[in-house]
């Protein structure tokens, strides 16, 4: 699509009444939710909230969420409405709290995520799930961790508790999170010219905190910090990536340019092998928190290493966007650009205008039934 036909595209969708995702949904009042904890690092109780349908007559896959946040803020509940995605669609979804930074520092955040994912194995059957159907799905800073788990050698970042189970899973959705940080300064610069704006009734729609719309002006002000050290530093103002204050610098537990052994240890392009689990990789063409190259480099390495991996770049998303529940009824479906390329196969490239829960749903139910 030409720039003045994606323009004209994305100025089209602040004006239609567009109708809501064509799939039927459930009445998120059938699910229940318990929370439990998995572990007690250092004597740190660390929660998880375990969504289930009501009535569920076999095992269930699981979907483990890793909410964004920086890597030192956010919450389990930092995402969407969990009932809805995808509870009610017959998947167990489990939200976890990770231990943040600056009181911790990498690799400790993903030993927690390897944590959580043998929990619920070692639970599985307590609960009601299927051991062997088990995707992360992580947002922002959470995608970073999911990847570099899902990735990792087995016996790396492990953890402690139930080390009888595998910390293995069998699909990724890595929405918008960084995946080399000492390249995102160089990359937030090139992209400058080519940042999309979002769709108007995107960018006038009411803030959201945890995935439910507020009426509270100063929300927004006061939400979680943008993963990828694009927070601000003060009005109007953002981290540099490379700053010492930057969340990728608190990550590490210092400045990103002066380690480079510790970023590549946290890096997910340091893992990538064949044999992979497939991967789903989304990122918005309006993300000015982390450039949409690091989702570009990830699949990429990926594609090299003869893995099942697709890269959706969806016009007019800012960051953070699949924390917003109501997204697609408010400004979808929106154009995505996609590569595709399966296990050992061949590349393809395609258009496609839909929903990004939409999207995610169907690539969850594709690897996990």
């Amino acid at each position: 699509m030409r720039p003045s036909s994606r323009r004209d595209f994305l100025g089209s969708l602040g004006a239609l009444a567009l109708a809501p995702a064509a799939l039927a949904r459930a009445d998120v009042s059938t699910v229940d939710m318990k929370t439990f904890t998995y572990a007690s690092p250092g004597g740190k109780d660390l929660l998880l909230d375990l969504f289930i349908p009501r009535g569920a007559t076999k095992s269930l896959a699981t979907i483990i969420f890793l909410h964004g946040g920086g890597w030192s803020a956010g919450t389990r509940t930092t995402g969407p409405d969990f009932r809805r995605f995808f509870a009610q669609d017959g998947f167990a979804m489990a939200t976890i709290e990770y231990r943040l930074a600056p009181l911790i520092t990498f690799p400790s955040n993903v030993e927690d995520t390897k944590t959580a994912i043998r929990w619920l194995r070692a639970n599985a059957t307590a609960n009601g799930l299927d051991p062997k159907r088990m995707g992360l799905w992580g947002t922002s800073a959470g995608a970073t961790l999911a990847c570099v788990a899902a990735l990792c050698p087995s016996g790396m970042f492990e953890g402690e508790g139930n080390l009888d189970q595998s910390s293995a899973v069998q699909c990724v959705l890595d929405a918008y999170g960084p995946t080399f940080f000492t390249l995102m300064d160089v990359e937030t610069e090139q992209e400058k010219t080519t940042l999309q704006l979002q769709p108007a009734a995107l960018a006038n729609a009411a803030p959201m905190v945890g995935g439910v719309v507020t009426t509270d002006s100063g929300a927004a002000g006061r939400r979680a910090p943008a993963a990828g050290g694009r927070a601000p530093a003060g009005p109007g103002v953002a981290v540099p990536h490379d700053d010492p204050n930057s969340a990728e610098s608190r990550l590490v537990g210092a400045p990103i340019q002066t380690v480079p052994e510790k970023v590549k240890a946290a890096s997910a392009l340091t893992y990538v092998h064949h044999g992979a689990p497939p991967f789903l990789i989304m990122h918005g063409l309006a993300d000015n928190s982390v450039p949409h190259q690091q989702s570009i480099l990830l699949y990429e390495s990926m594609v090299a290493a003869g893995n099942d991996v697709t890269l959706r770049l969806v016009d007019g998303l800012p960051h953070t966007f699949f924390n917003r529940t109501n997204l697609d009824e408010l400004a979808g479906p929106f154009r995505m650009d996609v590569r595709t390329h399966p296990a050992s196969g061949t590349e393809t490239y395609s258009v496609d205008r839909a929903g990004v829960f939409d999207v995610a749903r169907r690539f969850f139910k594709e690897h996990l039934g």
